[in-house]
C-alpha cells in the first residue's frame, strides 16, 4: 500500500502541474501538500514519460485515489470522461495497478434533489423523526439528509448532525435557524407537514481556493441543537431494514462493506473503494455560494452493481458498516455510482474538543 500511496500522490501532483484537474487551470504544487518531489530531473522526465505512455495526459482528472486497508497495490484515477483498461505501472521497484474510473462531473447543488424527485423519504419511529430522512433549513427550498443525533464529550445537549451545506447552506445560515423535517422542498399533499427537528448551531466551515493558496478542507459538516428530543429518534430509516445508529466507530478500509439510508436514494449498499489521501475538487453552487473547494483526506463508496450508492439529497446520510454495529462515515458528494464519504471519527473530532454519536435515543 505504501506503494500505492506513492503513486497516487506523484500521479496527483503531475495533473496539478499538468492542467489535468477538472475546472482548474494549471498550478505549482504546493510544498504544503507534502509531495515528494523528484529525485532528480532525469527522475521527473521519466515518470512524465511513463504517464504519456500509458495514455493518462490527455484525461480530464477528479481525483486520485489509492487502496488503503487491504493488501492491495492499486491507484483510482477518477475522471470526468472517458475511460482507459487497467495498466501496471511501476514505482520504487514496485509494481502498481492503475484503475481509470468514469465517477462523472461532481458538483454539490442542494436544490438538485428536488430535480430527482419531490417525494423525499421521511422515516418515522412512532411519531418521531428518524435519522435519514429529508431536511433543510426554514424557508430553504433545497433538500438533504439528517444524518445521526450526536452529544458533545461531558454534554448532555442533542444535536442533529449533517453536512454544512444541507443545515448551513455552505456557510450561510444564521445561528439559531429552525431545521425541519421534511424540507419545505419535500412537502406535499396528504404527507408529514414540515416540523422543526433541531436549530442551526456549529459549522466546519468551507474554504474556497486553489490549493497553494488555501489549505484543502477535510469537512463537509454541520450540527443543530436539538430542543425537543421527543421529536427525533437515533433510528436510522424503516422499521423493515432499520437499525439504531452504531455509536461504535469502524475507520474506512478499501473493501469495506457499507450500507447507508438517505432523503432520495433510502437504503443503499456499496463498498469502500479507495482513499483520496490529496485533492479532489469539488464545485459548489448554491443561491449563497459557487466556489471550488479542494479537499483531502476523503474516502469514496461505490455502490454495488453499478447502482447509486447515494444521489442528490442524500447529502449528510450516515453511513454504517453493512452489520450495521459500526459507523464509518459522512457523504457530502455524489456522482453516478459513487458517494465521497468524510470519516466520521474526523467528523465528531471538529465540534468542542469531540462529540459522541447517540444510540438507543427514542427506538
Amino acid at each position: 500500500m505504501l506503494a500505492a500511496k506513492a503513486l497516487a500522490d506523484r500521479l496527483t501532483a503531475h495533473f496539478l502541474e499538468n492542467g489535468n484537474f477538472m475546472s482548474v487551470p494549471a498550478m505549482e504544487v504546493p510544498d504544503s501538500l507534502g509531495f515528494r518531489p523528484a529525485t532528480t530531473r532525469a527522475d521527473a522526465d521519466e515518470f512524465r514519460a511513463a504517464v504519456d505512455e500509458k495514455g493518462f495526459s490527455g484525461l480530464v482528472v477528479q481525483a486520485v485515489g489509492y487502496e488503503e486497508g487491504n493488501d492491495k497495490e492499486r491507484v483510482h484515477i477518477y475522471v470526468a470522461k472517458g475511460s482507459r483498461r487497467p495498466v501496471i505501472m511501476t514505482t520504487d521497484d514496485a509494481e502498481v495497478q492503475v484503475v481509470v474510473n468514469r465517477i462523472g462531473k461532481i458538483l454539490i447543488r442542494p436544490e438538485q434533489a428536488s430535480a430527482s424527485t419531490h417525494r423525499g423519504n421521511v422515516y418515522l419511529r412512532g411519531e418521531r423523526v428518524a435519522c435519514g430522512s429529508s431536511c433543510a433549513p426554514s424557508g430553504e427550498q433545497y433538500s438533504g439528509t439528517f444524518g445521526a443525533l450526536i452529544r458533545k464529550q461531558g454534554g448532555r445537549a442533542l444535536y442533529a448532525l449533517s453536512n454544512n451545506h444541507v443545515f448551513a447552506a455552505c456557510n450561510h445560515i444564521p445561528v439559531g435557524m429552525p431545521i425541519l423535517a421534511p424540507s419545505n422542498a419535500d412537502a406535499r399533499a396528504n404527507g408529514r407537514a414540515p416540523g422543526e427537528i433541531a436549530r442551526h448551531s456549529e459549522i466546519c466551515e468551507l474554504r474556497s481556493g486553489t490549493p497553494n493558496l488555501v489549505a484543502p478542507s477535510e469537512e463537509d459538516a454541520a450540527i443543530a441543537h436539538v430542543e425537543h428530543p421527543d421529536r427525533v429518534t437515533s433510528w436510522q430509516g424503516d422499521e423493515e431494514n432499520g437499525y439504531d445508529t452504531p455509536s461504535s466507530i469502524a475507520d474506512p478500509a478499501s473493501d469495506l462493506r457499507v450500507k447507508k439510508f438517505g432523503r432520495t436514494s433510502g437504503l443503499t449498499i456499496g463498498s469502500v473503494e479507495s482513499r483520496i489521501g490529496k485533492l479532489i475538487s469539488i464545485p459548489y453552487k448554491t443561491k449563497y455560494f459557487s466556489a471550488v473547494v479542494w479537499f483531502q483526506n476523503v474516502w469514496i463508496v461505490r455502490g454495488d452493481g453499478g447502482r447509486n450508492f447515494a444521489v442528490s439529497g442524500d447529502s449528510g446520510s450516515l453511513v454504517v458498516t453493512e452489520d450495521g454495529k459500526h459507523s464509518v462515515g459522512l457523504v457530502f458528494a455524489t456522482q453516478n455510482e459513487y458517494g465521497v464519504i468524510i470519516p466520521i471519527r474526523r467528523v465528531l473530532g471538529q465540534f468542542d474538543g469531540g462529540c459522541r454519536l447517540v444510540s438507543g435515543h427514542g427506538v
